[in-house]
Formats: structure tokens, C-alpha cells, sequence
């Protein structure tokens, strides 16, 4: 069952965009998001509740967005400065009003949008200033802030203009384009569904999408100078930190639009650098204000995981964290569910005796010792531990501060009745042997199949999803089967065209 969502902030700063040709901004008035998601994506519906006040937020964002319509309307309008009147009106309706609810409107739909034309008329108001009324109506409808579906019953197969919605969103993060919207009537035929989903994951507009996707999946967050202790990391300042940010997005975008694969995903060497990421890894940097892309030490790197971008958010301000980067193994790449630790997690921490000087494997080893920290932290710590040599914004260390050495080597262990990872425990030496034997691991191809199921519809997978799953894994294990066509496979599901409210 797909659960009709309010769209998020980013999906509506997005829309505003693509329903108004670029000539309208969004408003920053409109609502984030509410408590904590569950699978990690921001799109989940429980996480775009109105929340206190959200309504309020709507109205206002609304309003934003309207008042700017009276100086773009001659050219979102033409007919606006020839013939202003009610077919104007209607000539405004068949583009924007099909453009903001994803489909014709219906009869209803028109005349309540005409009676707000009509009463700005009847109150005095000019033609842009009506038409303002309107749009300040128009983008307050669920239609426009929702995405919703027709009830379903026991299942039924989506119309053409649901699917343009599902598909634009999921991979554009936006309302349909109007190639899209064209497209609709056709989009149940499944050649045409494909070569809409096909379009549009080549397209620029995607990147947004894509990068978001690996991120939430990561846990890499948007860095700021702030999330560093600036005496640890004085050099860390806005542009650095946009930099970071910059040679995450451009890494991950690389992987899907030049035929990477899982395995390159997780292995390759590859990093893109700017004057400061080439300051970061010791190179030689490109010409001012370009970027370069290289092939890191394939004795210290190895693909996502040592992205500096996503080793930064899995670490403390000053101090990196093998359980922040173990819990990235374990739950987002294998996907095991852990369960949630103790309440006073950290009450209990602080009291745990600790040597001199510790290394993360003595303080790792201490935690361990608890009965009741054990159970997660043996399973976690030496994931992350393989991570060690890392410090907390991702620079390559040999030694703690203490002058102590880094030892990356360990074993990943069974969970629970499981015996260890897809049949048997994982023992490596390093990072890289590590991930280069996480690599070929069937469980890892299913997880990311799983992630990608979870982010394309917003909630946690459940028995009647395995299919679904099935075929967007096989996508990625495929000989040659690269990360587009795992997204590309997702859209040919059952799941993705067809609806089940039970």
C-alpha cells in the first residue's frame, strides 16, 4: 500500500520551479518534516506530517508564491495583455492547473477555480491580482501538495497520469514535465513507461534525486563548518565544507551516469577534486574553479565508504566513530536490523573504565565486555573499526594522536540466528579487504535493492514486496547490471504500477 504524502520541501521548492517555468520561487515558509524516519528517506509520509502550525505554513507559502505572479503573468500568460477575461482564465487552467495536480482538472475542480477568479473580479481587483487569487488557491488543493492515488480495494493497476506522478517524483523529485504529461495516456503500456523512466533518469533534472538517494542511504549529511570542531579543523570553513559536499554528489552521479556497478559503487578508486579536495588528498590541484576527476591510493580508498563527505558525517566533531560507520555496514549495506540501543546508551558508557591513551579496538573491546552492550557492539564496532584509519573528516591516519598505531583488521561475526554474513563470518585485514569481499556478497546486492525499493516508495518493505525486491536485485547482480538499471527495473515492477490497499 502506497500512503498518500505531502510533498516535501525540497519536492516543492522543485515543482514551484517546473510548474511555473523557473519565473515563480518557492516560498521558504513552507513545513519540513516532523519526527524521525523510520527508513531513512526523507519522502516517508509519516516524516511530512502537517504537524503544529503546518497548515498555517501552507497558506503563507502559498500567499509567497502568489504575490510574485502579477509581474511574470505576460510571460506565463500572453493572452493575460491581449484578451484578459474568463478564456484567459481557462487557457491558464489548461497548462498550470494540469501541471499542479498531474492530470486534467475535472469539471469541479475548474469552476472552484473559477469562482476564485470571479470573486477577486466582483471585489475590485485587476486581472493579475485576480489571477494571483488564484494561484494562491491552486497551491493551498491536496491535489497540488499531495501525492495521492484513486483507493484501490484489493489491487488495481494505475492509470497512466498516477504513473507519470510516481515516476517524475521518484526520479526527479518534482511534478511530471510536460513531455511527461503528454506521455501519460500511454504510460501503461510498459514500453512507453520504460522509455519515459529512461528520459528522465538521463536527464540533468534527476541529479538532485540521485544524489539525495545515496546520501539518505549514507547517512551523509549536507556539511557545515559547524558539524567540525573548528580548533580541530580551523581550515574547515564554508567553502571547504562546500567543496565536501560537492565531491560526494559528483561521485555518486559518476557511478550511475557512467555505468557503474555495485561492485565499482563499493571499489572504485575514483575521487573528484576541486582546488580544496585536491589540498584534502595531497595532489595536485586542477585550474581555479574546476574540478578534476582522479584515481586514489587503491591501497587506502575503496568507493563510497571513503568518500570524506560520508566518512565526516559518520564521526563526532572532532573524533571519528566506529559506531556511526559500523552501524552503516551492518544496517544500510547488509541491511540487519540491530534494534535500537538502550535509553541510557551513553549513562552507561561514561562509566565504563577505559585505559590510558585507549585505541578504538580497547575501547571497543571494554563496551563489548558489557553483557548489555554487547549484543549490538560486538556486531557493530568492527565494521567500523575497519574504518579507523579515517579520522573524523576523513583524512588518512596511521596513528591515533597518542602516537598509537591503527589496527583496521577484524572479523564481522553471524547475527543472531544467522551464520554471519550471506553463510559465514567475514574476516579482512583492512578497509579494502573488507569491502572488497563485501563486494561479492549476494546479501549486499539484495540490500541495496532494498534501499532502493524503500526510497522509490517511501516505506519500510514487507513480505508482500519480496518480488519487487527480487527483481530490482537481480537488475544489479545481472552480468554487467549497473546501478541504472537497478533504478530503471524498479519502475517495471508490479509494485510500482499497480496499487493494493489491502
Amino acid at each position: 500500500m502506497t500512503e498518500a504524502r505531502r510533498l516535501t520541501a525540497l519536492e516543492y521548492q522543485n515543482s514551484i520551479a517546473v510548474l511555473f517555468d523557473g519565473r515563480l520561487t518557492s516560498s521558504a515558509q513552507y513545513p519540513g518534516t516532523v519526527g524521525k524516519s523510520v527508513t531513512g528517506f526523507s519522502t516517508e509520509p509519516a516524516f511530512n506530517d502537517i504537524g503544529a502550525g503546518g497548515a498555517e505554513q501552507l497558506m503563507f507559502a502559498a500567499e509567497d508564491v502568489a504575490l510574485q505572479l502579477p509581474a511574470a503573468l505576460p510571460q506565463l500568460l500572453p493572452c493575460a495583455g491581449s484578451t484578459p477575461g474568463e478564456p484567459c482564465v481557462n487557457t491558464f487552467l489548461d497548462v498550470y492547473g494540469t501541471r499542479a495536480y498531474r492530470r486534467p482538472l475535472s469539471a469541479a475542480e475548474r469552476a472552484e477555480l473559477l469562482d476564485e477568479y470571479r470573486a477577486g473580479v466582483a471585489s475590485g481587483a485587476s486581472f493579475s491580482e485576480s489571477m494571483a487569487m488564484v494561484v494562491d488557491h491552486l497551491l493551498q488543493m491536496p491535489q497540488f501538495l499531495y501525492l495521492a492515488e484513486r483507493a484501490a480495494g484489493a489491487e488495481r493497476a494505475l492509470d497512466g497520469y498516477e504513473l507519470a506522478s510516481r515516476l517524475s517524483f521518484m526520479l526527479t523529485g518534482a511534478i511530471p514535465d510536460d513531455a511527461l504529461l503528454a506521455a501519460a495516456p500511454n504510460l501503461t503500456d510498459p514500453a512507453a513507461l520504460t522509455a519515459q523512466a529512461t528520459r528522465l533518469l538521463a536527464a540533468p533534472r534527476a541529479n538532485t534525486t540521485l544524489a539525495r538517494f545515496f546520501r539518505e542511504w549514507t547517512g551523509t549529511a549536507r556539511l557545515t563548518p559547524a558539524d567540525k570542531d573548528q580548533t580541530a579543523f580551523p581550515f574547515f570553513n564554508a567553502a571547504y565544507a562546500q567543496s565536501m559536499n560537492d565531491s560526494f554528489d559528483r561521485f555518486v552521479l559518476d557511478q550511475v551516469r557512467n555505468q557503474g556497478t555495485l561492485r565499482t559503487l563499493l571499489r572504485s578508486t575514483d575521487a573528484f577534486v576541486d582546488s580544496n579536495m585536491a589540498s584534502f588528498f595531497g595532489v595536485t590541484p586542477p585550474a581555479a574553479g574546476q574540478w578534476a576527476k582522479i584515481a586514489l591510493d587503491d591501497k587506502r580508498y575503496t568507493g563510497v565508504v571513503t568518500q570524506p563527505a560520508m566518512l565526516a558525517s559518520l564521526a563526532h566533531s572532532s573524533e571519528p566513530s566506529f559506531v556511526f560507520r559500523g552501524k552503516f555496514i551492518r544496517k544500510q549495506l547488509l541491511c540487519e536490523n540491530l534494534g535500537m540501543p538502550p535509553a541510557n546508551a551513553q549513562a552507561t558508557f561514561n562509566t565504563i573504565p577505559l585505559p590510558p591513551d585507549p585505541t578504538g579496538k580497547d575501547i571497543s573491546a571494554a563496551v563489548v565486555a558489557r553483557t548489555e552492550c554487547s549484543g549490538c557492539h560486538r556486531l557493530l564496532n568492527p565494521a567500523g573499526l575497519a574504518l579507523e584509519q579515517f579520522d573524523a573528516l576523513g583524512r588518512w591516519r596511521t596513528t591515533y594522536s597518542s602516537g598509537k598505531p591503527i589496527d583496521p583488521s577484524g572479523v564481522l561475526p553471524a547475527v543472531g540466528s544467522r551464520p554471519g554474513v550471506a553463510g559465514h563470518d567475514l574476516t579482512f585485514t583492512d578497509q579494502i579487504s573488507m569491502m572488497e569481499q563485501l563486494a561479492g556478497e549476494p546479501q549486499v546486492a539484495t540490500c541495496l535493492a532494498t534501499q532502493v525499493f524503500r526510497f522509490t516508495f517511501s516505506r519500510m518493505d514487507t513480505v508482500s514486496d519480496v518480488c519487487a525486491i527480487q527483481d530490482i536485485g537481480d537488475a544489479l547482480r545481472a552480468s554487467g547490471g549497473t546501478l541504472g538499471s537497478a533504478i530503471l527495473a524498479t519502475t517495471g515492477t508490479d509494485a510500482f504500477t499497480h496499487r493494493s490497499d489491502q
